[in-house]
């Protein structure tokens, strides 16, 4: 079974599992502050996650995608 990707905020770049995600800055931080970040550096909720995926659908489509779940 496969876990679920950790978010997270590290010197104002939205990283998954460590990796950073090339977001465009106005992008990211327009739908940060939409969903409601205090600008603190640090790991995001999957609720958080789930709000910004449901605010623009370039961020659910394209640099959000959610996990892979299983079909069994």
């Amino acid at each position: 079974m496969e876990r679920a990707s950790q978010y997270e905020i590290v010197n104002g770049t939205l990283q998954r599992d460590g990796h950073p995600i090339p977001v465009p800055k106005g992008l990211l931080y327009l739908a940060l502050a939409r969903a409601g970040w205090r600008g603190d550096d640090g790991p995001l909720t999957v609720d958080f996650v789930r709000r910004l995926r449901g605010l623009d659908p370039r961020l659910a489509h394209l640099f959000l995608r959610p996990d892979r779940e299983s079909a069994a």
